[in-house]
Parts: C-alpha cells; structure tokens; sequence
C-alpha cells in the first residue's frame, strides 16, 4: 500500500506526497522502463469497456475519502453514466483512457491520478509525437519557453498563437479538464500542464499521435506573427534535450535554504522532506538552526518562498509553521476514511497484510466514517522556539500542493503572513490523500490512484473552491523568465522593506 512518503510511525499518517501529474514510464535518470507488449490498434468492445467503466465508478465511490468534496455524487455519476452511453463502438485504449480522464478530473482532485496501462504508457513514451517545446501560461497567454526541437528557427519565449491551425487559446481550454487538481484550480492545472511530457502526451491522445505540428508564433518582442512545421520528439527525447541544452534545469538543488537579501531573511523549502545530501543537515535540525540565526540577526523581515513545492512531510509542513506561531493551536481538525475493510482491493496488489495494516489503527466515529488516530499534526499542537515574531511573506504558485497548501492555510487562518504570486493549486480546508491504492481495470490495464484519507484543516471562512488567493498577485513576463528576473521575491522583499 503505497502512503504519501516517510516512514509509518504508529500506524498514523505522517506525511504528504508531491503528485506527478502524469507519470511517465521513464525513471528519474531518463532511461526508458523495460518495454512491455502493447498493440495500440487493439480494440474492446462496447461492453467490455462499460464494464471497465463501472469497476472504474466503484473503487472510486467505495474508497476515495473526498470523493464529494467538491462535486456531488449525484453529479458525477451523472457524467459516468452519459460517457457510458456514448461509448457506441469499439475503442482503443488510448481513446478509452482519454475519455476517462475528465471524468477522473471532475473529482477536483490533485492525489487522483489516471494512468495508462504500463504497456501503454511504455508505447506511447516511445512513439515520436511529442510536442518540442516548454511552454508556460503567463497573463493568459501561451509562451514557447524553452526548445526541445532539433529544428532552428524558433526562439526561447516566442509566444504560440495556433497549432495546426487551432487556436491555442482553444487547444488549452480542451486539456485543462483533463488534468486533475484540487478545487479545480486553474493554476494548478496551468502549472501542471506545463511539463512537456504533460502538455506533450494530452495533446497527442486529444488531437491525434501526429508525427509533426504547424506551429503559428510571434517572437519575442512583437513582430509579425510566422508559421512553421516542427518534428515532434519522444518523450525520452524531451528529457535528454531539456538537460543537455538548459543544464540548470538538471541542477539538484538544495531542498532548503537560508539566505539573507539586506536584513531580510529568505527561507526556500522546495521539499518537505530531508535533503537526499546527506552531508546537509536534516530538515528539522536545519529549521531550528535557521530561526535561531534569524534571532541571533535581530531579522524582522522573512521570506518564505513555497513556489513549486508539491508537498512532503506532513509534520515538517507544520513544523515551520510552529516556528512563527505564538500561541497553542489546532493544525488538523479530522482525518478519516469511508471504510476500514475495501472491495476495490480486489483490483489491486495489495496483500491482506497491507489491508490489515491500514484497519488496525482505525475508529469509528459519529460520522458513519473511520477517524484516522495518532498523527503527530492532530490535536493541540504547541509551538516551537526560536519563535519568530516579524513579518512573514509566503510565495505561492500552481505548483504549491498537498502539504504546502496545509501549511499556508495554516499562515493565511492565522494571520501570520501575506501572500505574494498567484493562486495556491491545493485547497484551503485540505486534501486527501494519505493511504493511496492503486486499482486496475480488468480489461484495459488502466490504473487508477485512489486516496483514502480525508485530510480536514483547521481553518474556516474561505471559499470552499478556491486555494489561497495571494494579497499581491504577481505574474512574471516571458521577459522576466529569458532573464532570469524574478519579481515575485522582489514584490515581497520591497514589501517587507516599508512595512
């Protein structure tokens, strides 16, 4: 049974996972994973995929723990059953798992995860029809950030107007809903959808594996407007030419930091987790050394830079958040389950050990649900010294999810800091997560990732869809990123500066 990350600790839940929004088949170092066999002329027939469908419906409504957080049940099913009955003929795996996908994303959530069968996913990772390019979605526009294309003639940050003659604006309005997210966030379905092997394989499963793309774009600066064919890549391929041709981007980065910008202190926590370097000290052990500097230094100024970090450690989230807190405080308000014994286990690998493992610590509650018992975030959690009492500015974006947005949650209750970037992609109350299966379809192979945690924050008075909303929005130019600028920090450093 796969959990968030870290260790299980008393059979409670300690941490919270970063989600790849769609997994690839290729490892971290890029090598392709062993290829399996795959025809993807296969077909199934109508009742063969209806009934994929409904062992689909099942294991969701069964196990997931937030499944009507924020669509009804009622209306899901609703939308289940209107895609099963326009399957009217035979399908491929390939069209059938494209058209399961908005119906997993219309569950708003970010944990929930759709995937193709392994040999599928292997075939299509293989196959040329990627599309060769890093974009990123700025001001509502669409930016060719970085080429992964062999072919020269378009340049770093030209913005993209069409390809193969569709309107982009129209081509990301088709793939947004199918990238799942919490509340359904747009920026995190924005951020998400900016990996090239993201953007690259919705767009091939959405408008046809094409072995090339016409591709309409303005360059940088204005200008008019060019139009080119371009090869596309496999999905290898991105990887190995975003890390030879932009080698920042292969960088390992430190998962925090601590540096000073004049007498404000900036903190980094790309991860809540420890660093893999073992040299560096543990996350915990460099939290505390860190706000005993910012006390050594007299600091009244810090910034917390939370942009891009998926999540982690449950504890370590609240744990920073204890270091600015100045008083007892609830973090957790429930964590439960639907169930403490599942049928869906039946479509995963999980052995009766694993199944056992999840029931022990389980207890009934007054909800008809299972509370969750001994996670350290649950009941009053005292604080933590070296405490910090100056202002605090926290740096938000699409990409801060799962126990990024439990803590800023925590700091925007509480009023402990201000916010700078765009919209948080977790939602305010919480996420669930947790214990995760991992089901398969009988007949397809496709894999579904279901949640069985219920996480519930301890907060209120904030839209029910929405994640944080910064105090001051910032949106970088294309501009900015070619250079390197980054006027988000320097937003907030200026802030702190006068206040």
């Amino acid at each position: 049974m796969r959990r968030k990350t870290g260790p299980f600790i008393a059979a409670a839940l300690v941490v919270l996972a970063a989600v790849l929004v769609v997994p690839s088949t290729m490892g971290q170092t890029g090598a392709p994973a062993k290829p399996a066999t795959f025809d993807p002329q296969r077909t199934y027939a109508v009742e063969t995929l209806r009934s994929d469908l409904d062992v689909l419906w099942d294991v969701l409504e069964e196990g997931h723990g937030g499944f009507d957080r924020y669509t009804s049940v009622e209306a899901l099913k609703k939308d289940f059953e209107a895609a099963g009955q326009e399957i009217a003929g035979p399908l491929t795996e390939l069209a059938f798992y494209t058209r399961l996908l908005p119906l997993v994303a219309a569950i708003k959530d970010g944990h929930t995860q759709l995937t193709l069968s392994s040999g599928a996913s292997t075939w299509l990772d293989g196959q040329p029809v990627f599309f060769p390019f890093e974009v990123r979605f700025l001001g509502g526009k669409v930016y060719l950030f970085r080429t992964l294309s062999a072919e020269p003639g378009v340049p770093d940050g030209a913005e993209l107007l069409a390809i193969d003659g569709m309107p982009i604006g129209d081509i990301v309005a088709a793939l947004l809903p199918l990238v799942p997210s919490d509340a359904g966030i747009r920026t995190a379905r924005l951020r998400r959808l900016e990996h090239p092997a993201s953007f690259g394989r919705l767009l091939a499963l959405r408008y046809g594996l094409e072995a090339s793309r016409r591709i309409r774009f303005r360059p940088v600066g204005g200008g008019e407007a060019r139009e080119v064919p371009v090869a596309c890549v496999t999905a290898l391929t991105t990887v190995r030419t975003l890390r030879e041709r932009y080698p920042v981007t292969a960088e390992r980065r430190p998962l925090y930091e601590l540096a000073f910008r004049g007498g404000t202190a900036v903190l980094t926590i790309r991860q809540f987790g420890d660093d893999p370097d073992k040299a560096r000290p543990r996350y915990t052990e460099f939290l505390d050394e860190s706000f005993r500097i910012l006390a050594e230094k007299g600091a009244r100024g810090l910034v917390i830079d939370l942009r891009g970090n998926g999540g982690g450690r449950d504890e370590y989230a609240k744990i920073l958040f204890a270091h600015v807190m100045d008083r007892p405080f609830l973090y957790y308000w429930a964590l439960e389950t639907k169930k403490d014994r599942y049928d869906l286990f039946k479509y995963t690998d999980e052995t009766p050990e694993g199944a056992a493992e999840l029931a022990r610590p389980l207890v009934p509650n007054s909800r008809g649900r299972f509370d969750v018992p001994g996670h350290p975030n649950r009941g009053i959690q005292a604080t933590r010294p070296p405490l910090f009492a100056g202002k605090v500015a926290i740096l938000v974006d699409g990409g801060s999810f799962s126990a990024t947005g439990e803590v800023t949650s925590a700091f925007h209750y509480y009023k402990k800091a201000v916010f700078f970037g765009e919209e948080c992609g977790s939602g305010y109350y919480g996420n669930t997560s947790g214990f995760m299966v991992t089901a398969t379809l009988p007949a397809t192979g496709i894999r579904i990732r279901v949640p069985l945690v219920l996480y519930q924050m301890a907060v209120d008075g904030y839209p029910k869809d929405r994640g944080i909303v910064p105090d001051f929005p910032v949106t970088p130019t294309i501009g900015d990123l070619l250079a390197g600028r980054d006027p988000v920090m320097d937003r907030a450093l200026a802030y702190l500066e006068k206040n």
